[in-house]
């Protein structure tokens, strides 16, 4: 088979892609079991709860938790969410989860009743909750909690009376008692309290703080109190700072707040932690059992040798870990490393480090340890992601689910990392993906297109598993870059920061530099470059062609596509939810004293800059982004007779998760680049026409 770049006859439809996304949410192995969450993109992206029994660390089939029953287990906290289910109580053997429509909490066995835990609010899920965690009698939880003091109608959550309250709550097991443990005006709150970890024995918690106009991955800080049951009541006695924020001691010689995160008690009793006082998010644990002294943390060492890897991860999501201990005397731990994750054990005696048993893990999104076992999320560039459990002591790893790509392995393009002059004569990273397919190219003197992508976020980094959104393109003869601009996560604390008071520019800058790269190196067809990116990503895309000929780039990007994205900044910092509500102030400035800063750098205010052809992908529910700041662009992109198409998708929010949706974006993404590029992609595609 031969055919011009673009126009390859892919093995891989956008159905077959949109079948194949499905995401998962947290992982949880306990005495027996392995459970998780997954999306069902062919029900509307339902969060399915699913179980496999275990023989020693080998797993039984997959099935669904409680089935013919459809549980969807989603929290909205900080509308992301995370952290939707957990396990505990006497055995091991109830199952809690948010339930997605009321954000109540909900428990049940396997067989038998289901138990509502938490009153309902009067108005729809003006109460959340996520990342619990069960005391050792399994009489109480403790979790998040989120209080939206009042909100608009059932079927409209945008009218806020006042700003979110997050505090940490104590749940009864039994039911309908829920106790406030910590909240905004206790020592240990603030506008932000998270992650709360419980010791083995129960008689101590350990949580995350921050306040605005910091983000968690800016100043939060670590605490920790006593934990117990006074006269039938929870509650939390003599808590205090252990590491991290501005008041940390090491700020001073950093020359800015010390960040903490993923807080974990080992199961003798010690507490453990990641921060970036060195640089980088690495492991540091207290130097005995209980609860820290105040600032106790401050002089912890690290765990590990020093190394340019972080452990430790951006908190945007509640739940979720990346290290634990098991019972055979080892730390199993996710480093991340030049775009990369990795799966490794240490020996809790000798230190002695190796890497997992099983694939070479390019992605690892979540780890869960119990006894001699070790349960992950995780993918390689081969296979997709899915759950394993894995001996290291015995060798052994077994993919739950055996996942495997829908396309063979001629048809699989794999992640180069690379580095590249950008901007202020500085370097950034990002991820190469050649075209790869069992197709003969036409003419052996043409360059492939390419797809420029950049990740959400901003402060996020581009996810190195197999990916259907990536090989959808490869496999039809596009190159792709994903783009870790300077402050992406994983490349330590001064590449992250790089981006405070520059987003917009330096992000930007990256993104064009990355293709003027790629095309100035013959890798790819420089008048053939296209950018694409979701939510703050759309708003790099559109940025980008505002601005590539004003700052020397010319015409390297030839077309856009934004998929829920940012046109105008002064509307995202007046309109976000609370957890955002002050991100911009950290990475464009203060507003509204920097508002024509704000306006300088937004598309919206730039549309005469838009010279180039722009797609528009935008859900209907989109709480985040809502379709206001799509609709708005339009117009403008009407009024100057910009070449665009627009294309809103009925129930979807902020990320699309119908497949039905997936597809349709698909399609309408290569049917786009197909007008402006010039080629005809094979196979009966959807068509989107311009306005």
């Amino acid at each position: 088979m031969s055919g011009w770049y673009g126009e390859w006859n892919s093995p891989l439809s956008a159905a077959e892609a949109a079948r194949a996304g499905a995401r998962f949410g947290n992982v949880h192995l306990g005495d027996g079991h392995v459970m998780w969450t997954e999306s069902i993109p062919s029900e509307g992206g339902r969060m399915s709860i699913r179980f496999a029994e275990l023989i020693g660390c080998s797993p039984t089939e997959a099935q669904e938790f409680r089935p013919g029953r459809l549980i969807s287990a989603r929290s909205r906290i900080n509308e992301y969410g995370g952290g939707s289910f957990w396990r505990g109580g006497p055995g091991d053997l109830l199952t809690f989860w948010v339930d997605a429509e009321t954000q109540c909490i909900h428990s049940a066995e396997r067989d038998g009743p289901l138990h509502v835990l938490t009153p309902s609010p009067g108005k729809v899920r003006a109460w959340r909750y996520g990342a619990g965690v069960i005391t050792p009698d399994g009489a109480w939880m403790v979790t998040e909690r989120e209080v939206h003091p009042s909100l608009g109608s059932p079927l409209d959550e945008r009218d806020f009376a006042g700003e979110a309250v997050n505090d940490m709550v104590a749940v009864r097991v039994g039911g309908l008692e829920v106790i406030a443990l910590i909240g905004p005006d206790q020592n240990g709150g603030g506008d932000f309290v998270a992650a709360p970890a419980m010791s083995p024995d129960g008689s101590a918690l350990a949580w995350l703080r921050w306040d605005h106009p910091d983000m968690p991955w800016d100043a939060a800080e670590l605490w920790a109190g006593e934990f117990g049951v006074v006269d039938g009541v929870p509650q939390i006695s003599d808590p205090r700072r252990v590491a991290g924020g501005r008041a940390d001691s090491r700020s001073p010689q950093a020359n800015r707040a010390v960040a903490v995160c993923l807080p974990v008690w080992s199961p003798s009793g010690e507490l453990w932690w990641c921060d970036d006082a060195d640089e980088w998010w690495h492991l540091r644990r207290a130097n005995e059992p209980g609860v820290p002294a105040e600032g106790a943390g401050e002089t912890c060492p690290l765990v590990m040798d020093y190394r340019p890897e972080e452990v430790g991860e951006p908190r945007w999501v509640s739940g979720g870990c990346r290290y634990g201990f098991t019972s055979t005397g080892k730390l199993v731990f996710v480093a991340s490393s030049g775009g990369l994750d990795g799966l490794w054990t240490m020996d809790l005696e000798t230190g002695e480090r190796e890497r997992t048993p099983g694939p070479r893990f390019s992605y690892v999104e979540s780890i869960s340890v119990s006894g001699p076992c070790v349960a992950v999320i995780a993918g390689t560039p081969t296979q997709p992601t899915s759950i394993w459990v894995i001996d290291p002591d015995e060798g052994t790893a077994v993919d739950v689910r055996a996942a495997s790509a829908p396309v063979g392995a001629e048809w699989i393009s794999e992640p180069e990392p690379i580095s590249f002059e950008t901007s202020g004569n500085d370097i950034c990273h990002g991820l190469l993906y050649r075209p790869k397919g069992a197709v003969d190219v036409t003419d052996p003197r043409e360059l492939p297109p390419l797809v420029v992508r950049i990740h959400g976020g901003p402060t996020a980094s581009a996810r190195s598993e197999y990916s259907t959104s990536v090989q959808f393109w490869t496999s039809r003869g596009f190159a792709v870059v994903d783009v870790n601009y300077r402050g992406s996560t994983g490349y330590g604390r001064t590449y992250r920061d790089k981006l405070n008071g520059e987003w917009g520019v330096v992000d930007v800058a990256d993104c064009l530099a990355a293709a003027r790269y790629l095309a100035e190196a013959g890798i790819v067809d420089g008048t053939r470059c296209v950018i694409r990116g979701g939510s703050s990503g759309g708003f790099t895309s559109l940025a980008a062609i505002c601005f590539q000929a004003e700052w020397g780039y010319g015409d390297v990007i030839a077309a856009a596509c934004s998929l829920y994205g940012v046109t105008d900044l002064a509307s995202l910092a007046r309109d976000t939810h609370k957890f955002e509500s002050r991100y911009l102030d950290g990475l464009v400035g203060e507003y509204p004293r920097e508002a024509e800063l704000y306006a300088s750098r937004s598309p919206l205010h730039n549309a005469d800059k838009l010279d180039k052809p722009v797609l528009i992908l935008q859900g209907s529910e989109d709480r985040i982004v809502p379709p206001s700041q799509a609709e708005v662009l339009i117009d403008a992109l009407d009024a100057n007779d910009v070449p665009h198409a627009y294309v809103l998708f009925a129930g979807e929010g902020h990320g699309f998760v119908n497949g039905d949706s997936i597809q349709r974006a698909l399609e309408a993404e290569l049917s786009f680049y197909g007008k402006v590029l010039g080629f005809t992609p094979a196979g009966n595609i959807a068509q989107v026409e311009f306005c």
